[in-house]
């Protein structure tokens, strides 16, 4: 069962997070980022973080984490449902990235927080994030479009393949997140490079809990 949800209380915490998005730079001297992609499996949350060198793209460090799912999916706060487990994970990591990447979505709408806006927020780290799909406005050639606001930019990263969505969750102007983002693409791969090592690391603890799941039920 999932502990008691005050979803009046949540929307309150929203509010505050909302004030203290800034869209602007607090730094443009990268040289690690972390990236940050989850899943939900039977009341779990498996998450998986690799931290990348911007220039290199050695990958310095590498963490899985899971915890426990705090509350079941609802569209209005999936930031809440998500952030947690990111925080918990870059918590765990030692080293500390200059920037932080994950999949899914930052500002879009003024009164919604996006899981990358909590987390931007909440660990007062610049946060760019990236989607494979476009959830909310309308393209404008690369510009996304919300009520004629540029919200955030969609990049070709991979020949034949649709494009990525980036937008920012805080402590970062989309400019310099775009080109952040350029640095990190690979052709090879449609989701920017520490994104992919990311996916990677994710599958792999997915593929370890099967394992301990089939000897448990033996």
């Amino acid at each position: 069962m999932y502990a008691k949800i005050d979803f009046n209380e949540l929307k309150e915490i929203q509010k505050q997070i909302l004030k203290g998005i800034s869209l602007r730079d607090t730094s443009t001297e990268f040289k690690t980022v972390a990236a940050f992609t989850l899943t939900f499996k039977e009341r779990k949350t498996l998450c998986a973080a690799v931290v990348v060198n911007l220039e290199t793209k050695e990958v310095l460090e590498e963490k899985q984490t899971i915890t426990e799912e705090l509350m079941p999916y609802s569209p209005n706060f999936v930031a809440f449902r998500e952030g947690p487990a990111i925080m918990q994970t870059l918590k765990e990591l030692t080293i500390k990235p200059d920037l932080l990447l994950i999949e899914g979505i930052g500002v879009l709408l003024t009164n919604k927080v996006g899981t990358a806006s909590y987390v931007a927020v909440l660990s007062n780290k610049p946060c760019i994030a990236v989607s494979k799909t476009l959830i909310l406005g309308r393209l404008d050639e690369e510009r996304i479009l919300v009520h004629n606001e540029v919200k955030g930019f969609a990049l070709k990263t991979k020949e034949f393949a649709n494009p990525v969505y980036l937008t920012i969750g805080g402590n970062i102007s989309l400019e310099t997140a775009l080109a952040v983002i350029k640095k990190c693409v690979n052709r090879e791969f449609k989701m920017p490079y520490p994104l992919h090592l990311a996916h990677k690391a994710l599958l792999e603890l997915k593929r370890k809990t099967s394992e301990v799941q089939v000897i448990e039920s033996r």
